[in-house]
């Protein structure tokens, strides 16, 4: 298997090679690996909710977390293969060599995770199923592509680790979701993307200070219901009040912001690796 997936890379790369050159992208810009912490964090936390269990450790399932990384990555991919609005440097076969080396990978990370429990197929193949339907048909369609990506991203992945069996895991699922769509929606508004091409300014804000409210309405109830209470989830709160901050007013442009957003994301993702290994 690895010898065909190395020859069919090859094959691919020689493919490419043979053209005319084009403008040469970045090496690494193209996987963006500063968003990992998507499809990271859901994992993370399913460890948290459950580490009090035996086998419920970062060491126990990191080829699982590995291969949602891997996952990532070809989404992000093909993402890039779609969209014609962003010139990254690549040709569509170079990209698609990439993505097809991911999902490979990946695939190989969730073997023993499906031996294991194969109830978790079924779950990487809806996040695959979803991201697919995503990239190539709702791309661009406003609140319910965000929905549909979200859910891959988010409630998958830590369904492979942990599907919710008590209140208060379900809590914490529900508040994740909603900080998922949440930031997904901020997201679209300042790349100017699928919300913002359907919505008016005044609209965008309006749905994104709602989401902002429901997520921290969703924290409130969970650090209350939680005992003892959830401390470590405070800092979190910072964002949807640092959103309903920054659409005070209608926006039109993002700055930095979006910039920031990935920034806290990964500190986010250092934070809960440091919670569980201590």
């Amino acid at each position: 298997m690895a010898l065909t997936f190395c020859a069919g890379t090859f094959l691919l790369a020689s493919m490419s090679a043979s053209e005319p050159a084009k403008v040469t992208g970045n090496r690494w810009g193209a996987i963006r690996l500063d968003y990992l912490f998507v499809v990271v964090i859901p994992c993370l936390i399913a460890l948290y909710t459950n580490k009090y269990l035996s086998g419920f450790t970062i060491i126990d399932h990191l080829k699982t977390i590995l291969g949602w990384a891997f996952l990532a990555v070809a989404g992000n991919v093909i993402n890039d293969m779609v969209d014609k609005d962003r010139d990254t440097g690549w040709r569509a076969k170079e990209l698609a060599a990439v993505a097809v080396g991911c999902v490979c990978l990946a695939l190989l990370c969730f073997m023993d995770a499906v031996i294991a429990n194969p109830l978790n197929a079924l779950w990487i193949g809806i996040a695959i199923t979803l991201i697919v339907i995503y990239n190539f048909g709702m791309k661009h369609v406003p609140l319910a592509s965000g929905f549909v990506q979200v859910f891959a991203e988010i409630c998958m992945p830590y369904f492979t680790i942990h599907v919710p069996d008590d209140p208060i895991e379900w809590l914490w699922l529900v508040a994740l979701y909603l900080f998922g769509v949440l930031s997904q929606f901020m997201h679209e508004a300042l790349d100017r993307d699928a919300l913002a091409r359907r919505f008016s300014p005044a609209r965008v804000r309006s749905i994104v200070i709602l989401f902002s409210l429901l997520t921290i309405a969703a924290g409130t109830v969970l650090f209350f219901s939680s005992s003892p209470w959830e401390f470590n989830i405070v800092p979190i709160a910072f964002v949807p009040l640092a959103c309903i901050y920054i659409f005070r007013v209608p926006r039109a442009s993002s700055g930095n912001i979006k910039s920031i957003g990935i920034i806290l994301g990964n500190f986010f993702m250092v934070y809960f690796v440091v919670l569980l290994v201590a």
